[in-house]
C-alpha cells in the first residue's frame, strides 16, 4: 500500500497537511525563503523522515540484538548550497548528516552495540532509498 501525503495551499507559500487519520498540520518556509514560518519547512520534514527511519531501523537492530537504551538521540541536518547546473545556480541538500547519541542500559553491550550499527544502516527504508536517488514523477492535472 503507497503512503500519501496530501497538501493543500493555504496562504503565500503555507500548506495544509493530511497523513491518514493523524491531525492536519502546517507546512511553510522560513521569511528567508519567501515563507511566513507558519510551520517546519520541507527540508525539515525530510530530515525528520531520515531521523525517523534511522531511528526506527537502529532500534529494531538494538531489539534484535538484545541491547536496552536509557536514551536515544537521532540528530538530522540538511546541508544545503548553491550549485551549478547547466550554467545556472541552483540551491540544493548537497548532505544530511546524521547524528545517533545512545545511552546503553548495560556498558558490557558496547561491543554489540558497534557491531548493530554497522549492521543495521542498509535497512533504514529512508535513507536507502534517497542514497540510491527515488524517482519521482510529476505530473499537472487540471
Amino acid at each position: 500500500m503507497p503512503s500519501r501525503a496530501t497538501a493543500e495551499l493555504q496562504d503565500n507559500i503555507t500548506f495544509r497537511v493530511k497523513i491518514k487519520n493523524f491531525d492536519e498540520f502546517l507546512m511553510d518556509e522560513p521569511k528567508s525563503f519567501h515563507g511566513n514560518d507558519n510551520g517546519p519547512s520541507s527540508i525539515e520534514f525530510l530530515c525528520t523522515a531520515v531521523a525517523g527511519c534511522q531511528g526506527t531501523s537502529f532500534k529494531f537492530c538494538l531489539d534484535k540484538f538484545g541491547i536496552d537504551l536509557e536514551k536515544m538521540i537521532i540528530v538530522a541536518e540538511a546541508e544545503m548550497h548553491h550549485v551549478d547546473e547547466n550554467g545556472r545556480k541552483f540551491l540544493r541538500i548537497t548532505n544530511i548528516n546524521v547524528n545517533i547519541t545512545v545511552e546503553l542500559k548495560n556498558p558490557d553491550d558496547e561491543e554489540d552495540l558497534l557491531e548493530c550499527f554497522d549492521v543495521y544502516k542498509k535497512y533504514c527504508v529512508v535513507s536507502s532509498s534517497i542514497i540510491k536517488g527515488i524517482p519521482i514523477d510529476v505530473k499537472l492535472k487540471k
